[in-house]
């Protein structure tokens, strides 16, 4: 397989990609800090002042009913940058893996930070609508709720599984049957440690009863750390890299129970490679 190595123009935007290779993306050594970054020495002011001058302009947008898909990635985008700013070092890999699959597919990862739902828009929108599982809160909250609300998610409560399992199974179904993909984290909460057992099968339910591939995804985010006060709000750890792989899509056709234990082992074997601290040994329902 060959290798390309993508620049930042050709981020956002729907390339041409012959089969049989590979795309990666590496922030470039040579990209400037943010001059008011460098300035502040390393304070994260200068992020939460980018990041909420950006969800303000977003929310904005979506209550004028404007925030659609290309907007969504150009908003992306600037969250993408902002971070590249403030010192954020991205490796992406196997980006071929958003291009390939023929009609929607579930995408399935494991959930360290916010800095995953703003950024992985902007790889996967320019080639396939898309949106996510979310909690509820994130819908009905009076900053974010409208953004969140134009992209049209599930949104779960997360105190009762199984309710929450029945709506991602019904709704996710009849998103997936209309040609949209779907982002899900099959874990409670974000979190920069990995427990295995933790990690449930409701994205690989969710694939086999509409019938279309799982692309597994492994993201190490703790460069955007969740906020000790509010979640949402960005505690930067500049010396994390960030990382994010996209894995070989698994077939509707692959047994159910093969189908987690692959992404599972997919999400786990990059997760140690990266020393993220893994907590107990997986559990495959």
């Amino acid at each position: 397989m060959h290798s390309k190595n993508l620049n930042r123009e050709e981020l956002g935007v729907k390339i041409h990609w012959e089969p049989g290779t590979s795309l990666s993306y590496t922030t470039p050594a040579n990209r400037k800090r943010w001059l008011f970054d460098r300035l502040l020495l390393g304070s994260d002011l200068p992020f939460i002042l980018g990041y909420f001058s950006e969800i303000v302009k977003s929310r904005k947008l979506s209550l004028d009913g404007k925030y659609d898909d290309p907007t969504w990635t150009v908003s992306s985008g600037v969250i993408f940058d902002l971070v590249e700013k403030c010192g954020g070092k991205f490796q992406v890999e196997n980006m071929e893996n958003l291009i390939s699959p023929q009609g929607p597919v579930v995408f399935a990862g494991n959930h360290m930070s916010v800095l995953e739902t703003f950024v992985l828009p902007h790889f996967i929108v320019p080639f396939r609508p898309v949106t996510f599982v979310v909690k509820e809160s994130l819908v009905k909250g009076k900053l974010f709720g409208p953004v969140m609300r134009s992209r049209n998610p599930i949104a779960v409560g997360r105190t009762n599984p199984r309710e929450d399992l029945v709506k991602v199974l019904e709704e996710g179904t009849k998103i997936l049957k209309g040609g949209t993909s779907i982002v899900v984290f099959p874990q409670s909460t974000r979190t920069t440690t990995f427990a295995p057992s933790e990690f449930n099968s409701i994205a690989v339910k969710l694939a086999s009863r509409a019938g279309v591939p799982v692309v597994p995804m492994a993201l190490r985010t703790d460069f955007w750390e969740n906020g000790k006060i509010f979640k949402d709000i960005a505690s930067l750890h500049r010396k994390n890299e960030i990382h994010m792989k996209f894995g070989t899509p698994l077939p509707p056709e692959m047994d159910a129970r093969k189908k987690q234990e692959t992404l599972l082992e997919f999400v786990l074997a990059n997760l140690k490679a990266w020393k993220v601290p893994i907590l107990d040994q997986p559990k495959i329902e």
